[in-house]
């Protein structure tokens, strides 16, 4: 029985995704294989932004006031600090 999307670590789930890619990329699968590894290869695609998504909204910039005191923010995509 293959690991559920929880139990799958995204670095995990990047090398499985490599070695799809370079399955795919070999020549070597024939039609209805390379369907199956295509379809596998974006479930784990999505796994690895639902992963990244998670860990961005964990993230906290620190930023310093005016003042000199350190305080932390959310982080924010398209924050240009």
């Amino acid at each position: 029985m293959g690991k559920t999307e929880e139990d799958i670590s995204f670095e995990e789930a990047m090398k499985q995704l490599e070695e799809m890619v370079d399955s795919l990329e070999s020549g070597a699968l024939g039609l209805e294989e390379s369907l199956e590894a295509f379809e596998k290869g974006m479930s784990l695609v999505r796994i690895c932004q639902k992963k990244l998504e998670g860990a961005e909204t964990k993230i906290a910039q620190l930023i310093e006031t005016k003042e000199g005191r350190l305080v932390t923010e959310s982080f924010r995509v398209g924050d240009e600090s």
